[in-house]
């Protein structure tokens, strides 16, 4: 893997981007560089970021139409994106924009989204979504007949409470269903509900297609290199994720989706709770560091070297060979 080492002329256009947000622009400037290079010099993208997400799926279409046929039912021959903002048909209407709007061979729509964090009427988001699209596909004169089928895809890296399911479940689906006999009422709008963290811990080698989606997705920014054991189909993604592939203009609205995400959370909290050496150290530890003895536990799992874990994790060797038991 091609190791990623700013420029200081890209050093100094990210720190103008950390000091766009008003929680981050106090910190020193060591603590902008460390920040931005936690970021932008890890070989993979985070694709837990929307921005990232959308971005290497619209670039590749072989491995967003292989996601859909892995984690659907019916054949998908070929998929394309659209414009991912629904025009509403009524002035003032709320306009939902999501991370990724695509149309089948067949003129099916799917929007796939990615869930970062859990929000207040998360599902009934979902369905507002679902309910936009499929209203807006009939004009005048046109027939019900015409409507076509309507699929929502959401990825989160939460879980919610689902009733009366398995605990190991990973996907769950959605149908207006009779009460009594479960009868499909029809099947135009369909919700799938993917939770990251639902994932069981095993080796890459015995995952099956979701499985291996869900790995990729969730771990994929802390990845050195494809993982020793994943299925060669998956190159492609692995490919399209790679950070130093991305245009300029996209690493930058990369770097703005994840500082985002500092800002509102981890480390503006950590500051004002526990005063600016401590809360820096806390809201660092917490926003970027959180998982790296899961980090670490998987890529052991997957053979690579203590030395790269050390690397990549930050870990220190007693910690990597404790994880080795």
């Amino acid at each position: 893997m091609t190791e990623i080492i700013l420029t200081p002329e890209q050093m100094a256009v990210y720190k103008r981007i950390v000091d766009e947000l008003e929680n981050l622009r106090s910190l020193t400037d060591w603590e902008k560089e460390r920040l931005i290079r936690d970021i932008m010099e890890k070989p993979f993208l985070d694709l837990l970021c929307d921005v990232a997400f959308k971005y290497v799926f619209q670039q590749d279409m072989e491995s967003l139409k292989m996601l859909l046929n892995d984690f659907l039912p019916e054949r998908i021959v070929s998929v394309s994106t659209k414009p991912n903002e629904l025009v509403s048909p009524v002035a003032g209407d709320k306009k939902p924009v999501l991370d990724i709007l695509a149309e089948t061979d067949d003129g099916r729509k799917i929007i796939i989204e990615m869930q970062q964090e859990k929000r207040s009427a998360f599902f009934p988001r979902l369905y507002y979504y679902g309910s936009r699209l499929l209203s807006g596909q009939l004009q005048k004169g046109r027939s019900y007949k015409d409507l076509v089928r309507v699929i929502v895809i959401c990825f989160t890296n939460f879980t919610s409470p689902h009733p009366g399911c398995p605990e190991e479940q990973l996907v769950y689906e959605y149908q207006h269903r009779e009460k009594v006999g479960g009868g499909v009422f029809t099947p135009l709008h369909t919700t799938y509900i993917c939770e990251l963290p639902r994932l069981a811990k095993k080796a890459v080698k015995d995952m099956n297609p979701v499985e291996n989606w869900f790995y990729i997705l969730r771990n994929c920014r802390n990845f050195a290199h494809k993982p020793e054991g994943m299925d060669p189909r998956y190159d492609h993604i692995i490919e399209a994720a790679k950070t130093n592939l991305v245009p300029d203009k996209e690493r930058t609205q990369y770097l703005r989706a994840m500082l985002s995400d500092y800002d509102k959370k981890d480390i503006a909290d950590a500051y004002f709770e526990d005063g600016y050496e401590k809360g820096m150290q806390k809201g660092i530890e917490k926003g970027m560091e959180a998982n790296r003895l899961e980090t670490a536990s998987k890529m052991l799992e997957d053979r690579i070297g203590v030395d790269l874990v050390m690397k990549y994790t930050g870990l220190s060797l007693e910690q990597v060979e404790t994880l080795k038991g």
